[in-house]
């Protein structure tokens, strides 16, 4: 192959490795902010039922403790819901990181095979010098 259809391939492969990292961190990203998610209602959980504890301790209306007890309800909802998108958040990653480690591999074939054909170029123009010289020093010694 030629040194550009070489420079060609490597630059395709650079490519799709800038692009896996990218796939990776924005799914990164999006494992992160589910988390956040998760931790702030966990929290809001936590502060609703000791809400409920406390209103258990004092006088309360039943339409406060059966709104505590809906609404802590609804909390709970939405921690299963946002840990099947963690679950799912996970999973991409995990398929993007794949993705990145096959970019990886890739991009060392392409610096193997470059590497490998200047090589050879270079002993392919050491073959071919050296039989000009040993032809020139052929044509010497048979003219003298």
């Amino acid at each position: 192959m030629t040194t550009k259809a070489w420079s060609i391939i490597d630059q395709l492969a650079q490519d799709k490795l800038y692009e896996a990292r990218e796939n990776v961190s924005l799914a990164n990203q999006a494992l992160q902010k589910v988390a956040a998610q998760k931790l702030q209602l966990f929290e809001m959980l936590n502060d609703y039922q000791s809400r409920l504890n406390k209103s258990q301790e004092t006088k309360h209306s039943i339409d406060e403790h059966v709104s505590y007890r809906h609404f802590i309800k609804q909390v709970q909802d939405l921690i299963e819901v946002i840990e099947k998108e963690e679950h799912q958040a996970e999973l991409r990653l995990q398929s993007e990181e794949d993705k990145l480690i096959n970019a990886l591999k890739e991009k060392k074939k392409t610096e193997f095979l470059i590497e490998r054909e200047s090589s050879l170029t270079i002993k392919r123009n050491q073959v071919l010098e050296q039989k000009k010289l040993d032809e020139l020093g052929i044509s010497r010694f048979n003219h003298r």
